[in-house]
């Protein structure tokens, strides 16, 4: 076989575009995939690569360390999938926002875009209901529960 095997105007013209970049602000987006990694420090991490609607990609990084509950938690919110679960194949295919910045430059002085945090889609359902303990700690004591006509307001003005 060689190199032009396969090669019409007809199968240029209908193969994809280029490269397709993440563009700065919002961009709709699925999860393609997710795979534990180790960091070039040596820290566990998983990467998570989203693909838009034209087929561009970028991934999204979250390193074992400080902040990694807080983006787990808004990658689990964004993208409608229940807290904890940890079967990556059931990220495949969940929809939400992937929002992107201008990055710093490469080594090799290109600037990529890069996720600076993701979100749901606007109306989509994230099925996240708060804790017990949550739904607890926000209800007034029973004592600050003042029946109807019985407020009393200590406010000197």
């Amino acid at each position: 076989m060689g190199f032009w095997d396969n090669v019409t105007p007809q199968s240029v013209e209908s193969a994809k575009d280029g490269f397709k970049e993440f563009q700065i602000g919002d961009n709709e987006a699925v999860v393609r995939s997710a795979i534990e990694k180790v960091s070039e420090s040596g820290n566990d991490m998983m990467v998570i690569t989203f693909e838009n609607d034209e087929g561009g990609t970028i991934k999204h990084f979250i390193v074992d360390g400080e902040f990694k509950q807080q983006k787990l938690k808004q990658f689990y919110i964004a993208f409608g999938i229940p807290f904890g679960n940890m079967n990556v194949d059931e990220w495949l295919g969940k929809r939400g926002i992937v929002v992107c910045k201008q990055g710093k430059p490469n080594n090799t002085g290109n600037v990529y875009n890069q996720v600076s945090y993701l979100r749901p889609l606007l109306g989509a359902s994230t099925n996240h209901q708060p804790s017990q303990a949550f739904q607890q700690s926000i209800q007034p004591p029973a004592s600050e529960v003042y029946p109807e006509g019985e407020f009393t307001d200590d406010i000197p003005f």
